[in-house]
């Protein structure tokens, strides 16, 4: 087996240009656990990989460096589904479709194929390097649970692996955490599309049912009592009026449990908003980062903060001027003056309706710079 470990971008590259590994086994991790895996064209080495663990079952987990490769590749992506990526993908999250493309038969349960980003950068530069997605499944033998340990891996299941790619030792992290693995169901005549749990990981399925039906914008600011639930509470209007299949809500970085501001309020209640006057302030939280189709929050610290606290979201938190293409900050106007307030109103309902019709017209692009 030929180890490497934690290396340069420039060394990996040149390693995989002597050794492109065309029909190896390869020892990778996926930022949650160990996994064994082959490029997906390398037949021989994934009937190995079955054989070795004793399985039947041809369908294996496909792992893609981004989002962008399936527009690359032509390979065809529901819409929801594609929303669904973009909130999830890199993470923990694995999506079964049906796809018609011979590279992927091998590997297909009933004509689908389960894709996911890894959370592991390491990986994910491996994979592009590679120009071809892998193949990827635990190491273990089948109805046996999965393999984490390091040392075990090495003296029990070394003869499996051709090739091990590790990283950095503080990337890896204590136990195995399996993906969620959700099918999707295309619309019948008689129904909808709908979405499957097959398997449920560490990403909660109820949460990522609701993203596929209703995908969820969160409207951030510093306490949650002025410009976010002013956001929240016009684009709730907005989606109500479209009859867009979306939500919204809003938090701040603050403890929450407050009323909102009383001139934001107002402003909202002269409007025919009258849900305002219920608001009470929360404070936002890696779950509802997680639950959030976009994060956008007023001011560009607010956007960095986030984006230094949940690192594998950071491509869907943006600033609500940043996505409707304008610089700076949405300023706060609390302790101002009406007319002030009346201002920020206005700023931000036209970012709004900016980012109404960049959803409606399918221009919203959310993907990891590489």
């Amino acid at each position: 087996m030929l180890k490497v470990k934690n290396p340069s971008p420039k060394k990996l590259n040149s390693i995989l240009q002597k050794n492109p590994l065309t029909d190896a086994t390869i020892l990778h991790y996926t930022g949650n656990m160990w996994g064994i895996g082959a490029r997906v064209s390398a037949h021989a080495a994934i009937q190995r990989i079955n054989a070795n663990k004793q399985r039947g079952n041809p369908g294996m987990i496909v792992l893609v460096p981004d989002i962008l490769w399936f527009n690359e590749d032509n390979i065809k992506v529901p819409e929801r589904v594609y929303a669904l990526m973009q909130q999830y993908f890199p993470g923990n999250l694995s999506i079964a479709f049906k796809v018609d493309d011979s590279r992927f038969e091998h590997v297909a349960v009933d004509g689908k194929v389960a894709f996911r980003v890894p959370t592991d950068p390491l990986l994910r530069l491996f994979i592009e390097l590679l120009d071809e997605p892998i193949v990827s499944t635990s190491v273990n033998y089948s109805q046996l649970p999965a393999e984490n340990d390091v040392g075990r891996l090495e003296r029990v299941f070394a003869s499996w692996f051709d090739f091990a790619l590790y990283p950095h030792p503080k990337a890896i992290q204590p136990g195995a955490v399996a993906s969620t693995l959700v099918e999707y169901i295309e619309a019948t005549d008689s129904g909808e599309e709908a979405i499957k749990c097959l398997r449920e990981g560490s990403v909660p399925y109820y949460e990522i049912k609701r993203s596929f039906y209703k995908p969820l914008i969160m409207f951030v600011c510093t306490a949650n009592i002025c410009r976010s639930p002013i956001a929240e509470k016009l684009f709730r209007k907005m989606i109500q009026e479209h009859n867009l299949s979306l939500s919204c809500d809003s938090c701040g970085l603050l403890e929450g449990g407050h009323m909102m501001s009383l001139p934001a309020l107002q402003l909202l209640m002269e409007n025919g908003i009258t849900e305002a006057q219920e608001h009470v302030s929360k404070q936002i939280t890696q779950q509802m980062v997680a639950a959030s189709w976009l994060v956008l929050t007023m001011e560009e610290r607010q956007r960095n903060f986030l984006r230094e606290a949940n690192p594998d979201s950071r491509h869907k938190i943006l600033t609500l001027n940043e996505i409707t293409g304008y610089e700076g900050d949405i300023d706060d106007p609390y302790e101002s003056d009406i007319e002030v307030y009346q201002k920020t109103y206005q700023i931000i309902e036209e970012r709004l309706q900016i980012l109404l019709d960049k959803i409606m017209n399918k221009k919203i692009s959310l993907v990891k710079g590489r």
